[in-house]
């Protein structure tokens, strides 16, 4: 080989290196400004929007797992506006319209919940694996076919649907609203089975009872052994409309005598003694003053919390903070706080806040 050709040789190399060079540092700059547009900048500029849209970096992990990327919940929240605005809600009296400010805010709010829920999914499949639970290909074709019932009309029909409505095919549908069903139902009977200590609530109402039936003063049982706000007032809960009242304390509350403690009532959130302290008719409808001693049973959504808030979740996106204690993502904001609150207050209409 002569001088030329290893001279020739030497440039086509260099030649290589520098574009593997090039196409690196390229590269390296783009990662660099996705991870910018990701983490550091406002949301509300519109690159900042685009970028996230399509970059799959995680916005929230629980673990070592991403719970939520920003692609994903891109496409989470593209679903939700693509159903509202398939909708005529003007028929319903209500608006929605995601271009203003104003609506722009309420679709940061959407946006926000679709975190939550994607968080809360990922921790219910890990809490699920720690249980020794698994759901089978089976058990999940199964569940997607009754859904798909429910919905109505030929598969292809629901298809059809589910592509207009949200922009999803059934592999979607059973990822996204499915499986997170069937580890909930799951989930739910284990906590029933192993972890409500429905009977410790059960004990206490009992001791109450027992109290009643000895003649100690209601209110004084109440004080002692009721939970929540009503303990302080000695039970007392108000006037109601008999349909005001959860399902089964309505018959009881028509039909016990004034004055008397009845037996004990269980319900889904606990055990309740209720006392009739008074009854009026007023504008033509029965009203009922009533007490009572109220055991509460741990509830599913309180015992999911106690369970996230201890894993270690961390939320990426600079506009969002975890609160460990409630579990729960909420915005930095406080201007969007309030915002949230304000609108919460006056829901009725608002058709962004009914789905």
């Amino acid at each position: 080989m002569n001088k030329m050709e290893v001279l020739r040789e030497k440039w086509e190399a260099l030649r290589v290196n520098a574009w593997l060079l090039g196409a690196g540092s390229a590269a390296v700059i783009v990662l660099a400004l996705g991870l910018l547009f990701a983490y550091a900048l406002p949301s509300s500029w519109r690159v900042t929007e685009q970028v996230r849209s399509v970059l799959p970096l995680p916005l929230a992990t629980v673990g070592m797992s991403t719970a939520a990327s920003y692609d994903d919940v891109a496409d989470n929240l593209a679903s939700v506006r693509r159903f509202y605005e398939t909708q005529d809600f003007a028929s319903l009296g209500m608006r929605v319209d995601f271009t203003t400010e104003d609506g722009k805010k309420r679709l940061k709010i959407r946006e926000r919940e679709i975190v939550n829920k994607m968080i809360e999914d990922k921790a219910m499949r890990i809490i699920a694996a720690r249980e020794g639970i698994a759901i089978s290909e089976q058990e999940a074709a199964e569940a997607v076919a009754r859904e798909l019932e429910k919905i109505g009309g030929s598969e292809e029909n629901v298809k059809e649907k589910l592509s207009r409505l949200y922009g999803w095919d059934l592999v979607e549908f059973q990822e996204k609203v499915v499986l997170p069903s069937l580890y909930e139902e799951v989930l739910l009977k284990k906590f029933e089975e192993k972890y409500s200590r429905s009977e410790d609530a059960r004990g206490k109402a009992e001791q109450a009872a027992k109290q009643l039936a000895d003649g100690r003063d209601f209110k004084d049982v109440a004080m002692e052994f009721s939970d929540g706000r009503s303990a302080e007032d000695g039970g007392s809960m108000g006037w109601f409309a008999y349909a005001d009242l959860i399902d089964p304390l309505q018959e009881p509350a028509k039909t016990q005598k004034v004055g008397i403690p009845g037996s004990i009532i269980e319900s889904p959130l606990g055990f309740h003694i209720l006392q009739i302290d008074e009854r009026k008719l007023e504008g033509g409808k029965e009203m009922v003053r009533v007490s009572q001693v109220f055991s509460r049973k741990p509830t599913f959504v309180e015992w999911l919390a106690g369970q996230m808030s201890g894993m270690n979740v961390r939320v990426l996106a600079p506009e969002y903070e975890w609160n460990k204690e409630a579990a729960r993502v909420e915005f930095g904001d406080p201007a969007l706080r309030q915002f949230e609150e304000e609108i919460l207050k006056k829901a009725e209409g608002d058709a962004s806040l009914v789905f």
